[in-house]
Formats: C-alpha cells, sequence, structure tokens
C-alpha cells in the first residue's frame, strides 16, 4: 500500500528548486518606528516656526491700513505687526540713514520722525524713483530692534552725531541745565564736549556778484561800472571764469544803485563768519552774548545754532516698514496649516513611542 501524499520534511530542510517556502510568502514586513527623539524633535521644530511665523500671519490677516496717531504708537497702544497709516508725520530726511542687507540692493532709507526722539523711524524704499509719500505713511508697525539691520543702524548713529538745531534763547536757557529743546521738538541732553557750531552774517559786509557776460567782459570793467553807480569796493576782486566778487560796506541802498545804473547781472550776498565751539566753553558765556575763542557774539545775530550731539536710539523704538503689505504674506497661511499638519502627526508618533519605549514593561530575556 503506498504512502500518502503528504510531504513530510525536515524542520529546516531546504526547498527544491522553483519552490517556495509558503511560510516566507505569509511574513509580513514590520511597521516603521518612529523613535522618541526623532518624534519629540520634529515637532518642537514644529512648534518653533508657527511661532516665528506667528507675526507674519498676523500681519498677513490685516485688512484695510488703520490710522493712528503718532502719539498712540509711542505711547504703545498700537499692537506691533498691524497694517497701520500714520498721517503728518514729518521726517527728518537730513537725518535719513541708508541701510541694506544684501550686497547690490537699493536697500532702505530708514528716517527718524520730528518730534519723536528717535523712537519713531519710517523705513522707505532706498530707489529715488519712488513715488513720494506726502506725509502719509502707510507699512506695517515693529519693533526696530527686530529688524535685521537694527545693529548696524545703532552703531552707526552711536559713531556719527548729527546736528540738531535750536534757537539762540533754547541754548542760552540750558547753560544751567543742560538740557535744551530744539527746534524739532526733541529733547537734547547736552555733554561738555558736544560741539557746537553755528554761522553769524556780518551785518557791516556785503559782497556784490557780478556775471562776466559781453558787456562786462572783465573784473576791471565791472569795478568801473559799480564806482559809476557810487558803490565803493575795498579789498581785491575774486574773479572765477564766469564771475567776480566785490567787497562793500553794508548799505540799505545798495539794491536801488544797482537798478538805477542798470546793472542787472549783479547781485547781493551777505557776509557770514563760521564759528566753532565745545559746549563746556560755550556755557560760559557772558549775558552780553556768545564768547567763541575771545569774540562776543550778541544773541539776537545767532539765527540757529546747531549742536553735533551723540544720540541713542531708545531700546523700545518703532519703524514703519512702508513697502510691507498684507497681500504680500499670503503664503503664512498655507505653509502654517501645513506645518500644524505635521506638527500632529508626529505628537501622535510621540504618544506611540512613550507608550512603546518607557510604558510597556519589558520581558527579561532568559539567562543561560
Amino acid at each position: 500500500m503506498a504512502e500518502g501524499a503528504v510531504d513530510e520534511r525536515e524542520p529546516g530542510a531546504p526547498f527544491p528548486k522553483g519552490q517556495p517556502d509558503p511560510e516566507l510568502i505569509k511574513l509580513k514586513r514590520s511597521r516603521p518606528k518612529i523613535g522618541l527623539v526623532t518624534a519629540a524633535g520634529l515637532l518642537f521644530l514644529c512648534g518653533l516656526f508657527l511661532v516665528r511665523l506667528n507675526p507674519d500671519r498676523k500681519f498677513g490677516g490685516s485688512g484695510e491700513a488703520e490710522r493712528v496717531a503718532i502719539t498712540d504708537v509711542l505711547a504703545g497702544n498700537v499692537a506691533l505687526d498691524r497694517f497701520i497709516r500714520i498721517d503728518g508725520a514729518e521726517p527728518l530726511m537730513s537725518h535719513a540713514i541708508r541701510t541694506t542687507t544684501a550686497k547690490g540692493s537699493l536697500g532702505l532709507r530708514v528716517v527718524p520722525v520730528r518730534g519723536s526722539g528717535n523712537r519713531l523711524w519710517i523705513a522707505m524704499s532706498g530707489d529715488g524713483w519712488d513715488a513720494p509719500a506726502q506725509g502719509v505713511y502707510v507699512g506695517r508697525l515693529r519693533k526696530l530692534a527686530d529688524m535685521p539691520f537694527s545693529k548696524s543702524l545703532v552703531d552707526y548713529v552711536a559713531e556719527h552725531p548729527r546736528p540738531v538745531f535750536a534757537t539762540a534763547a533754547s541754548v542760552r536757557a540750558a547753560f544751567s541745565t543742560g538740557k535744551l529743546q530744539s527746534v524739532s521738538g526733541d529733547a537734547i541732553t547736552l555733554a561738555d564736549s558736544d560741539r557746537i557750531a553755528f554761522d553769524v552774517v556780518d551785518t557791516n559786509a556785503t559782497v556784490i556778484v557780478g556775471t562776466i557776460n559781453e558787456r562786462f567782459p572783465t573784473p576791471q570793467a565791472w569795478q568801473t561800472a559799480l564806482a559809476g553807480a557810487g558803490i565803493a569796493t575795498s579789498g581785491t576782486p575774486r574773479a572765477t571764469a564766469d564771475t567776480v566778487r566785490f567787497d562793500v560796506a553794508t548799505d540799505p541802498a545798495l539794491s536801488t544803485k544797482l537798478e538805477a545804473a542798470s546793472l542787472w547781472a549783479a547781485r547781493i550776498e551777505p557776509v557770514t563768519h563760521h564759528y566753532e565751539t565745545t559746549w563746556s566753553e560755550l556755557r560760559g558765556s557772558s549775558p552780553a552774548g556768545f564768547v567763541v575763542k575771545g569774540t562776543t557774539i550778541p544773541d539776537a545775530q545767532a539765527d540757529l545754532i546747531g549742536l553735533y550731539v551723540e544720540r541713542s536710539i531708545p531700546s523700545d523704538a518703532y519703524a514703519v516698514i512702508t513697502g510691507e503689505r498684507p497681500d504680500d504674506y499670503w503664503y503664512v497661511l498655507p505653509i502654517s496649516i501645513a506645518l500644524i499638519g505635521v506638527g500632529l502627526v508626529f505628537a501622535w508618533a510621540l504618544v506611540r513611542a512613550i507608550k512603546r519605549d518607557l510604558m510597556t514593561p519589558q520581558v527579561p530575556t532568559a539567562q543561560a
């Protein structure tokens, strides 16, 4: 009697060529495991990027520009990363600082606003062909310290004192306190080493400038014409290829004499004298006037006085970035949604890893 067709093989015996092992066919791949450190690290990165994108996400969700006052911004009553509009701001364009974060870029012109004490700045395009703002500035409100160029801006302001101007009365009133208010409305604290400079118009001297032309081709021709008009000159004329200058005594009738002689190619210029000193020397002036290197200048002759004061930028300063619009940040919301989705996946993986690696009891292996 023939034996049954069942082929009994010894365990581990090889199968003939072309005949697969049925046990191997039934094997399943083990599920990939995400480690505890990997899950926690990726979850942390997702949270970090969401936090860093939050200001851009808030600004991207803004609607129309909100009209705010400068006083409200300086008082901290306007939230950061808002799309705002400031009317009537007066940037001190003479104090503009150009900054850039990339080579070959026009960068930005960062300008302090008049009367803000360096606490409000307008960051506008460095392209001179842009349309003028004309007192209306629209953009994103940010902390100046959060801008990538803040450090270079602070260093430049500290290393390059810029002139501020004050009236003679304000300067004299500051002799006892060391503090004055500039014509721009800023409160200034002076140090003894600060440089002071001002120009004074000479009330006793005037310059007549004559244009060299076919009628008066030489300085001598001009001098003869001025003498014929009853105008006495002094000193040696200073001539160039186009003009000649004559020093004359101040006379209220100079314009009348030039018109009567039909000297239409002549103009009258005042004579100014430039004085420089330091605050420690100027504050010792007498009541008769400002004393500079032994010369006394009456207060009435000093129109404006320039003070080269080192002024720092406060840590709570604000900046309005006029080139930014909410529509420019349309991509921030989709990226945030993607980060939330990835974060949820790895949060679930972190929970599974904790249960698997930390909470599941380990079966001890048998010792030989």
